[in-house]
């Protein structure tokens, strides 16, 4: 396994065990999309592959309407992907807007 997953009520955490592009590429098809999800790539360097592989993971929660947010420490050499996904400089920020996000699904 790939993955170091921490299920809370709310979402999945999922760790990366290593740091490997190719191997967090191919892992990224293991995670639950039915499910509201964090990814901590803060040690993962955001290539053009990784944040393609991100993409689609993103875009199939969409379709469960699920939140998917990934945490990355230097966010601002990336301020292109803001525009792609939700990405965070930090996992406390990441629960603050998977929250914020069930509280406005809840109140629509």
């Amino acid at each position: 396994m790939y993955w170091q997953i921490k299920k809370e009520a709310h979402f999945n955490l999922y760790s990366p065990l290593n740091v490997t592009e190719m191997e967090f590429i191919q892992a990224i098809d293991e995670i639950d999309v039915e499910e509201n999800t964090m990814i901590d790539a803060s040690k993962i360097t955001l290539t053009t592959s990784v944040t393609d592989a991100l993409l689609k993971c993103h875009e199939a929660h969409l379709n469960f309407k699920k939140s998917f947010v990934v945490v990355s420490r230097n966010i601002a050499l990336k301020s292109n992907l803001h525009e792609l996904f939700v990405l965070v400089p930090t996992i406390s920020e990441a629960i603050d807007y998977i929250y914020m996000e069930e509280l406005e699904k809840n109140f629509k």
